[in-house]
């Protein structure tokens, strides 16, 4: 059984003056390239691990006060098409790109790419958590969803306390799997988060912390379920603890249903799955049943009135 923790190391381990070139060579191998600096007397204090769930990875960094600066160079010299999904636990921060520099403080989330040059500084002691996704997938979940700009989500107020409290608990079970292997209801946990951010953020929706919530564990209990050829709108709602009508009616918030949100989860993950190639040796008979549907007519006829192809024609793309 492989070990999530894939790397961790502390710059204490290593001599003062060693300990920036230590850190910059260290972490630009497993994050992103970029250069460190620090004004600390007694040499630059942090410790970093690293834990890496396949599909996406997550960095965890405790330390004392430092700049980390990607420059246009680094981007162009060390590329790396990755997604940034990044909570502060402790202390405060700034980041600057594009012109824009935004302040973040204990709780706040930030979300960014890594295609553009851009420079965090943190002036304290500091923890943060960065959840590192693949551009690719991002930008095929998410089409039209730009992310030029940093976007600064507040843990305090608002609908963003939610959103925090989730990664954090993503956070929290990561951290108690450390020893053991992926596990791919994590992946879906980080994926959910985005999904509501983006609802919030680009839908204009004014929800509240409580339907926020509401909508997360719903996609959450949903994405886990997808292969359940039972999974319904009674059982999610007995799952959430609340009446069919009454979880219809928030998820209506989004322009959902319960009903629509199965089939939509059911039709995405399997096509990123057969365009991944993680399924090349099933039928379109055995790719229907392994995502819930109850016969593959069915499952052609829902993928073909959603995409717009049909399952086959997919795998002959990208085959």
């Amino acid at each position: 059984m492989g070990h999530a923790l894939r790397n961790s190391f502390d710059t204490r381990s290593v001599a003062k003056a060693d300990r920036l070139d230590f850190w910059e060579e260290r972490t630009s191998s497993d994050i992103v390239g970029h250069m460190c600096s620090t004004m600390e007397e007694d040499g630059f204090q942090a410790k970093f691990d690293h834990y890496d769930f396949g599909s996406f990875s997550l960095f965890d960094i405790v330390g004392k006060q430092h700049v980390v600066s990607r420059s246009a160079e680094f981007v162009r010299k060390r590329d790396k098409d990755s997604v940034f999904l990044m909570i502060l636990m402790n202390g405060s921060a700034f980041v600057n790109r594009n012109n824009q520099c935004k302040l973040f403080n204990r709780g706040d989330l930030a979300l960014y790419d890594t295609n553009a040059s851009y420079m965090h500084g943190f002036p304290e002691a500091m923890h943060h958590v960065i959840f590192d996704l693949p551009g690719q997938e991002f930008r095929a979940r998410f089409p039209g969803w730009n992310l030029h700009d940093t976007l600064r989500i507040s843990g305090s107020t608002g609908s963003g306390v939610s959103i925090a409290n989730f990664v954090r608990k993503t956070y929290s079970d990561v951290r108690a799997r450390k020893y053991l292997a992926p596990d791919p209801n994590l992946v879906d946990e980080v994926w959910t988060a985005l999904e509501l951010t983006r609802d919030l953020y680009l839908g204009g929706k004014n929800l509240s912390s409580y339907q926020l919530g509401i909508m997360q564990r719903a996609k959450n209990y949903v994405h886990s379920h997808l292969g359940d050829p039972n999974l319904n709108t009674e059982k999610v709602a007995a799952e959430i603890g609340m009446s069919s009508r009454q979880l219809n009616r928030i998820l209506a918030l989004n322009d959902l249903t319960v009903k629509k949100l199965i089939l939509e989860e059911r039709l995405s993950q399997a096509r990123r799955s057969i365009e991944a190639g993680e399924l090349n040796d099933e039928s379109v008979a055995e790719l229907a049943y392994r995502f819930g549907f109850s016969a593959p007519s069915q499952f052609t006829r829902a993928f073909r009135k959603h995409f717009g192809v049909g399952p086959s024609e997919v795998r002959c793309r990208v085959s």
